[in-house]
């Protein structure tokens, strides 16, 4: 409950969007305080107010929740899916898609794991994500579902366009070609700004 008494009204706030949203009511009416009848109704006023603006900032929240910002990182991964290769005492290593699903209406965050081995990257990639879309209250045809879907190349270090892996070039080695192709456009770069300074 977002309600405070003080001596000379009752206040009721809640915040969301960066805005604080409040309504005052006041305890004294024509310079005298409010009797004991005056003062319970105010008091049910204040908290059928108090309970508006609950529900108008869950509403914002849930709607956050659900926006893309919310569940997809800036480099394009999920917010809440890793990928990672699970190590445990008598048994072989297991790569998994491990899931971690916080919502407002939950306590604590919950936690899930679907093996890659056993259904296939792309299976259980796609198992992953109907997951967090299922705990984030997501329709199967939500186009916030296939943006995540989309994802998967990522996930996977290729192309979209090609499927082709994406190759880091400070791991692999350039061929001669390639390093007096970038030494021409590195001297053409330096001309040019010779030219303009």
């Amino acid at each position: 409950m977002a309600i405070s008494v003080s001596e000379d009204y009752i206040r009721v706030y809640r915040a969301w969007n960066s805005k604080e949203h409040q309504v005052y009511y006041p305890l004294k009416k024509n310079g005298r305080y409010l009797n004991e009848e005056e003062l319970l109704s105010t008091l049910e006023e204040a908290q059928a107010k108090d309970l508006e603006l609950a529900q108008r900032q869950r509403a914002h929240f849930m709607r956050k929740d659900l926006t893309i910002e919310r569940l997809v990182h800036a480099d394009g991964k999920i917010v809440g899916l890793k990928e990672r290769v699970r190590y445990r005492e008598g048994r072989k290593p297991a790569h998994v898609f491990e899931i971690r699903v916080n919502t407002e209406g939950l306590s604590k965050p919950k936690f899930r794991t679907i093996s890659i081995d056993r259904h296939g990257y792309d299976k259980a990639f796609e198992m992953s994500v109907d997951i967090i879309c299922k705990e984030r209250g997501l329709d199967k045809h939500s186009p916030v579902r296939k943006i995540m879907l989309e994802s998967l190349y990522i996930y996977k270090g290729q192309s979209p366009k090609d499927g082709e892996k994406v190759l880091k070039t400070k791991n692999v080695e350039m061929d001669d070609m390639e390093r007096a192709l970038m030494d021409h456009v590195k001297a053409f770069k330096e001309k040019k700004n010779v030219i303009k300074g």
